[in-house]
C-alpha cells in the first residue's frame, strides 16, 4: 500500500494507545500512482517511535469521485476531527484532488484494527 512513498496526513489523535496518526501511502502500478490512507499508532511520549503501522490500507480508491478527477486515484486525508465524549472521528479526505469527502469510524474501531494488522517491524525498528 506504500511501496512508493509515505506521506502527512491530518493532525495525530492522542490515545489510550498512543498518537493515531492517518497518512497518505502511494504505491505505482501498471494504471500509474494510487494514493490511499493508512494508519500508524506512535508512542505518545517518544512520537518517532512507530509502536503499530498498519500493513494495508484504511481507505483507497474505489468510488467514481476517488477514481476519475483531475488526479485520479487518490484517497488523502487532510483533517480528523474527534468527539472525546463518543471517540467518532470525521476524517475529511481529498479525492482524485477533485472532491473533498468525509468518512466516519471510532477511536478504538481504528486503533484496534491497525493493532490486529500491523506489519512486523525489523529488529531495531519500531517498537
Amino acid at each position: 500500500m506504500q511501496g512508493l512513498k509515505i506521506g502527512a496526513g491530518p493532525t495525530p489523535i492522542e490515545t489510550t494507545e498512543g498518537w493515531l496518526l492517518f497518512y497518505h501511502g502511494v504505491v505505482l502500478t501498471c494504471n500509474g500512482h494510487v494514493y490511499s490512507c493508512g494508519a500508524a499508532i506512535l508512542d505518545v511520549n517518544t512520537p518517532s517511535k512507530v509502536l503499530y503501522r498498519c500493513r494495508n490500507y484504511l481507505l483507497t480508491p474505489e468510488k467514481e469521485y476517488e477514481t476519475v478527477g483531475f488526479v485520479p486515484n487518490v484517497v488523502f486525508p487532510c483533517a480528523a476531527l474527534t468527539d472525546a465524549e463518543t471517540g467518532r472521528i470525521a476524517l475529511y479526505y481529498g479525492s482524485a484532488d477533485t472532491h473533498v469527502s468525509l468518512a466516519f469510524t471510532r477511536v478504538d474501531e481504528v486503533v484496534d484494527y491497525v493493532k490486529e494488522n500491523a506489519e512486523p517491524f525489523q529488529e531495531g525498528e519500531g517498537r
